[in-house]
C-alpha cells in the first residue's frame, strides 16, 4: 500500500523538493510540474493558513518529538480544483535551522464514502425500524378497540338467558377474543420496548409473593396436565428488593407459561439464588425455570430469543403462541441489567436462566421472616408424606428453617408403617396424588391408628383434584391446601393444626377467598390497565370472587367500553399510553351524573399523599394498591352501591372492616391471662400508652429528616400494631420502614397518614376493650 500512497517532501521554507509517483497520481501533477513549488499548492486555500502554522508549530523539537509517527486527517487539493480527504503522517530530518519535511499522504475519500454510506444505511434501518415498532403499536391499538367491544358484548350476552350450548358457545368467544388480546398485547409491549417508550416503575415489594403470584397464573394449566409446581428460594436472597415486580413478573410469568405449555408430563421449578455485590445493599439475583419438557436441541438455542420466531410451523400449530414471549423477555432483563439464557437437551427438559441487579427492600432475607414468627412450631414432629422428590425437598428444607423435626416418606406404605410402628408425630402433610396409595387412602388407613387430635393432617391437592366435603368430614383434615404451596399459607395451616391459632377448618388457608360473593353481591366490572400480566392478575384474582371482569388497556378505551355499556365499578391505572387514568376519570366525572355514574378506583404501584389528593380531585374513590392487597380489595368489592335494585346482604357489609384483623384480636382474647385484667384490654392499654409517646417522636423525626431514626421507630410499632392486628397502621409503618432512605417518598407525610390512622381506629378498639368489661 505504501507504493500508492503519496510522499512529499518539502524544505524548511515550504517548496516541494520531492514528489513522488504515488503522489502524481493523488494530485494529478507530473514531477517536473511541481517540484520547486510552494506546498500551498495542494493545499486548499481556505486551509492554506492553518497547514502554514501546523508546520511551525512541527519544527520545534519538543512537539516534533512528542507529534512523530501520529496520523492527521486533511485536506488536498488536486490539479483540477478538487479537494478531498486524506490522512498524513508527517516526520521531521535535520536540524531546526535545516529542517526537511516528509509527509506520507492517503487518499481517504473512498474509506469516507463507505462511511458515510454505511450511517446512511444505519438511519434508514433505524428509521425503518422505529416505523415497524409505531405500526405495531398503532396497529395493535386499532385491532384491540373493536376487539375490546367484542368481549364487553359477550360479557353481556352471558349475563342473559342462555341454553347450555348457546352459553358454551359465548364462552368460547369471550376465551378466544381474551387469546387474541394476549397476542395483541405481546406485540404493543415489543413495540415500546422497540421504542425506547417502555419505563421502568422501580419501588420496594415481597419477592416471595411475586413468585406465587406467578405460579397462581399458571397453576390451572398445569393442574389440568397434572403437572407439579414448586418454587425454592436460598437463604441468602432477600425477603424484599426493589426493582420493577410487573415486568419481572412479567418475564416470570412468560417462561412459565413455555414450561407448562410443552411439558407433558413432570415438574415445573422456580429456583432463586442470590449474590451480593461490591455496592452497598446490591445483589445479583439468578432465576431459574425448569421443567421435564421436550427439550430443544442446541443449534436452535439461539432462534428462541429473536421476535416472532418458533422453531417450526408443527411447533406453532400444536402450541400456538406469537413467538413474541421470549423476545419480549431477554429486552425486559436487559433493561433490569441482566442477561437470559438457556441449557436445554431435546427430550431431557429446559431450565431458563436470567439474572437481575436489584437492591434489597430491607435487611430480612427470604426466610428469616417467616422464620422469625414459626414461634410454636419449634421442635413439633412433622411427617410428610410425598412422592415428588422436589416437593419432599423444598417441605423438609422448610420445615427445618421453622425448628421442626421432618420426617419424609416418597409413598403411603412407607408413611403408614411409621405411624404402625409407633412413631410419634405432632402432625402429618399428605400429598393427594400419589400412585399405589392415594393421600384420601392414607388418610383413611391412619385413622385407624391415630385419631384427629392425637395426629391432625393437613391435605396437599392441585385445583384440579379437590376435595369432597364429606371426606373432610369424615377424615378430619386441619386444612387443604393448593399446589405450590405458599409458605405463609403452610405456616398458619400448621399452626391451625396444632392449635397454636385459630383454626381454618376443613378451607383451605387461602380463606380471604369468597367465591360466592359474585352471587350474593353481583356488579359489572372493568378494568383499565396496559399491561397485559397485571390484566391477568386482576381478573384472576376478581375471579377469585366469582366475577368476570371486562378488560381495557387505556382510557380512551374505558370511555368507549362505558358508552356501550353501564359498569358499576372501574378500577383505574393511572400511568397508560394514549389517556391516563387520571384524565379518563376527569371525563367520566363530567359525562356522568351520579346515578349513572360508576365508582372508579385508582390502581397504581406509586400511593403518594399527592397521588390521593389528585384521585379525589377527579372524582376517584378508595385506592387500590399495587401488588393488591385482597383483602383491600375484597373490602372494596363490598363496600360498593350496587345501586337502586340491588342491596349488599348484611354479612357481606359485616365482613368489611377496614383497617383491623378482627381475628386476631379475638385470638387474643381467647387466650387465658395471668392476671385479672383481660389480656385484649391489657394489650390495647398498652398499645394506646405506647403510641401516645411514639407518635410525637415519629413525627419529630420525620421533619428533622433523622431517617435512620424514623425506620427503627417504624419498626418497633409495626411490631407492636401487627400483634394486635392494627392492619392500616403496621402496613404505614412498613412502608416507613422500608422507604425511609428514599427521597422520593414523603416521610412527613406517611407520618400524617399513621396518625389518621390511629385516630380512625381508636373508637373501635375502645370499643373492643368495652366488649369484655
Amino acid at each position: 500500500m505504501i507504493a500508492e500512497d503519496a510522499i512529499v517532501s518539502v524544505d524548511s521554507r515550504q517548496r516541494i523538493i520531492l514528489f513522488n509517483e504515488g503522489a502524481e497520481k493523488i494530485f494529478g501533477y507530473a514531477q517536473h510540474e511541481i517540484l520547486g513549488q510552494n506546498l500551498d499548492i495542494l493545499v486548499p486555500e481556505a486551509n492554506r493558513k492553518n497547514h502554514a502554522d501546523h508546520l511551525r508549530r512541527f519544527a520545534n523539537s519538543e512537539t516534533r518529538a512528542r507529534r512523530m509517527g501520529q496520523r492527521d486527517e486533511i485536506f488536498g487539493l488536486r490539479k483540477d480544483g478538487t479537494q478531498f480527504p486524506m490522512e498524513a503522517s508527517i516526520c521531521a530530518i535535520g536540524h531546526d535551522d535545516e529542517l526537511v519535511f516528509t509527509a506520507i499522504l492517503r487518499d481517504i475519500s473512498r474509506r469516507k464514502e463507505q462511511t458515510e454510506e454505511l450511517r446512511r444505511a444505519k438511519e434508514i434501518a433505524e428509521s425503518a425500524d422505529y416505523a415497524k415498532s409505531m405500526f405495531l403499536a398503532n396497529m395493535s391499538h386499532e385491532i384491540r378497540t373493536p376487539l375490546n367491544a367484542v368481549v364487553g358484548m359477550t360479557s353481556l350476552l352471558l349475563d342473559t338467558r342462555l341454553s347450555d350450548e348457546q352459553h358454551d358457545c359465548a364462552e368460547t368467544i369471550r376465551a378466544s377474543s381474551e387469546a387474541l388480546l394476549n397476542i395483541i398485547n405481546d406485540i404493543l409491549d415489543y413495540s415500546k420496548i422497540e421504542t425506547d417508550k417502555l419505563e421502568l416503575e422501580n419501588y420496594t415489594f415481597d419477592l416471595r409473593n411475586c413468585i406465587e403470584e406467578s405460579l397462581d397464573l399458571v397453576s390451572p394449566v398445569a393442574a389440568k396436565k397434572q403437572l407439579n409446581l414448586a418454587y425454592m428460594i436460598d437463604d441468602e436472597v432477600p425477603a424484599t428488593i426493589v426493582s420493577d415486580v410487573t415486568r419481572l413478573r412479567q418475564v416470570l410469568v412468560n417462561l412459565l407459561s413455555n414450561a407448562t405449555k410443552f411439558t407433558l408430563r413432570g415438574e415445573v421449578v422456580i429456583k432463586v439464588e442470590a449474590e451480593r455485590l461490591p455496592e452497598e445493599n446490591t445483589y445479583r439475583l439468578r432465576f431459574s425455570v425448569s421443567d421435564t419438557g421436550i427439550g430443544i436441541a442446541a443449534d436452535e438455542i439461539d432462534k428462541l430469543f429473536k421476535p416472532f420466531n418458533q422453531l417450526d410451523i408443527s411447533t406453532t400449530r400444536k402450541f400456538g403462541g406469537s413467538g413474541l414471549g421470549l423476545a419480549i423477555s431477554r429486552r425486559l432483563v436487559e433493561i433490569m441489567g441482566g442477561r437470559i439464557w438457556l441449557e436445554s437437551e431435546p427430550g431431557q427438559g429446559s431450565t431458563f436462566h436470567f439474572d437481575i441487579v436489584a437492591q434489597a427492600g430491607g435487611q430480612d432475607l427470604a426466610h428469616s421472616f417467616l422464620r422469625e414468627h414459626a414461634g410454636e412450631l419449634t421442635g413439633r414432629k412433622i411427617l410428610i408424606v410425598d412422592d415428588n422428590v422436589t416437593n419432599r425437598r423444598i417441605l423438609v428444607k422448610q420445615s427445618l428453617l421453622w425448628g421442626m423435626l421432618p420426617s419424609a416418606t416418597a409413598s403411603g406404605i412407607e408413611a403408614l408403617d411409621l405411624v404402625r410402628h409407633g412413631d410419634s408425630f405432632d402432625l402429618a402433610v399428605l400429598d393427594m396424588s400419589m400412585p399405589e396409595m392415594d393421600g384420601l387412602e392414607l388418610a383413611r388407613r391412619i385413622r385407624q391408628h391415630r385419631s384427629a387430635t392425637n395426629l391432625p393432617l393437613i391435605m396437599l391437592t392441585s385445583l384440579s383434584k379437590r376435595l369432597e366435603s364429606d371426606s373432610v368430614d369424615e377424615l378430619g383434615f386441619s386444612a387443604y391446601l393448593n399446589k405450590p404451596v405458599k409458605t405463609g399459607q403452610l405456616m398458619e395451616a400448621l399452626k391451625a393444626a396444632l392449635g397454636v391459632e385459630k383454626r381454618a377448618g376443613r378451607r383451605s388457608a387461602a380463606v380471604a377467598f369468597d367465591e360466592t360473593l359474585a352471587q350474593r353481591n353481583p356488579l359489572r366490572i372493568l378494568v383499565a390497565e396496559d399491561n397485559a400480566i397485571n390484566q391477568k392478575v386482576v381478573q384472576q384474582l376478581l375471579q377469585k370472587f366469582g366475577y368476570r371482569a371486562d378488560i381495557v388497556s387505556d382510557g380512551v378505551e374505558a370511555l368507549s367500553a362505558l358508552e356501550r355499556q353501564d359498569y358499576d365499578l372501574v378500577l383505574m391505572d393511572l400511568h397508560m399510553p394514549e389517556m391516563d387514568g387520571l384524565t379518563a376519570a376527569t371525563e367520566i366525572q363530567q359525562r356522568y351524573s351520579p346515578p349513572q355514574r360508576p365508582r372508579v378506583v385508582p390502581m397504581t404501584a406509586n400511593v403518594l399523599p399527592g397521588d390521593r389528593e389528585a384521585c379525589g380531585e377527579a372524582g376517584m374513590q378508595d385506592f387500590l394498591a399495587k401488588p393488591i392487597d385482597i383483602d383491600h380489595l375484597y373490602r372494596i368489592l363490598c363496600n360498593l352501591d350496587p345501586g337502586p335494585s340491588r342491596e349488599i346482604p348484611a354479612d357481606v357489609t359485616d365482613h368489611a372492616a377496614a383497617d383491623i384483623d378482627f381475628e386476631r384480636l379475638d385470638m387474643i382474647r381467647e387466650t387465658p391471662s395471668d392476671g385479672d385484667q383481660n389480656l385484649l384490654a391489657w394489650v390495647i392499654d398498652t398499645f394506646l400508652e405506647d403510641l401516645d409517646e411514639r407518635l410525637p417522636r415519629m413525627r419529630d423525626l420525620a421533619e428533622r429528616a433523622d431517617w435512620k431514626a424514623l425506620a427503627e421507630e417504624a419498626h418497633r410499632l409495626y411490631s407492636s400494631a401487627s400483634n394486635l392486628g392494627l392492619v392500616r397502621i403496621s402496613n404505614i409503618c412498613m412502608q416507613l420502614e422500608l422507604e425511609a432512605a428514599n427521597a422520593e417518598v414523603d416521610k412527613v407525610g406517611l407520618v400524617q397518614e399513621l396518625v389518621a390512622a390511629w385516630q380512625s381506629v381508636l373508637p373501635e378498639l375502645e370499643r373492643q376493650k368495652a366488649l369484655d368489661q
